[in-house]
């Protein structure tokens, strides 16, 4: 359709206002979307079969080979494992801080850009409608100018760029939001599958031969008993004068 009421879409494009917002606006969204599309695929992981490699590397007692695995691991996964290996010598609670740190800061990266793509779902829906606004206002002007006369095509070509503007508009704003609600509830599953993964880490490592055989405490001696100091029997010193006493 390369005309629309007499007039190219080219120049309804490139001659109205509001589809120049529009045009911005579809440029900037596409923009986010293709970006946030790479960026989920390129930190895409398994976490069943990631923490299943992890875990035979754990009840094997070998530390180097789980490291290693865990920093080849170029995603969240392999980052959250990083951190626990890194940090197993502290207590259960605080590895367990650590790691829940590590996954805000991985939510945090999904979630980037995500607010411009829902802002753009509601920005352009709204400057669809005031295209629509524009040019029926375009329109009736129009007519107002030709003092009733010309028909239709008078105001065919405001028509045109109102109806132009509400299609482009509800196009970006429906992808946009489709795309941002798909990427929210993307980027939560995957920090939730983190969060379980972190806990069996955690009891895994708890229990596992990376840290040694444990070191049983020495037993304490017994306390010796302090003997009983026996009651000091003073024994009276005779009294030489006894004998004379009467």
């Amino acid at each position: 359709m390369e005309n629309i009421a007499g007039r190219s879409v080219v120049s309804i494009f490139t001659g109205e206002w509001p589809m120049w917002i529009l045009t911005g606006l579809s440029i900037f969204a596409i923009t986010l979307i293709v970006e946030r599309f790479l960026y989920f695929r390129r930190n895409a992981f398994d976490p069943i079969k990631g923490f299943a490699r992890f875990r035979e590397y754990v009840r094997q007692g070998n530390r180097d080979e789980a490291l290693r695995y865990a920093q080849s691991e170029r995603n969240p996964m392999g980052r959250v494992l990083t951190t626990a290996l890194s940090n197993m010598h502290l207590a259960a609670d605080d590895l367990s801080d650590i790691m829940y740190s590590t996954i805000l800061d991985e939510k945090l990266l999904y979630e980037r850009f995500l607010g411009g793509i829902g802002t753009m779902a509601n920005v352009a829906t709204l400057v669809g409608l005031l295209g629509t606004v524009w040019g029926l206002i375009v329109a009736f002007n129009k007519v107002y100018s030709a003092s009733g006369s010309g028909g239709a095509k008078v105001v065919a070509g405001g028509i045109a760029v109102a109806l132009l503007a509400t299609l482009v508009g509800l196009f970006v704003g429906i992808l946009s939001l489709t795309l941002f609600n798909y990427f929210n509830k993307k980027a939560s599953d995957i920090c939730t599958a983190l969060e379980s993964m972190s806990e069996k880490v955690i009891v895994m490592l708890s229990r596992s031969a990376l840290k040694g055989p444990t070191q049983e405490p020495m037993p304490q001696p017994a306390p010796r008993l302090q003997a009983q100091a026996q009651p000091t029997v003073k024994l009276e010193k005779p009294d030489d004068n006894a004998a004379w006493r009467f």
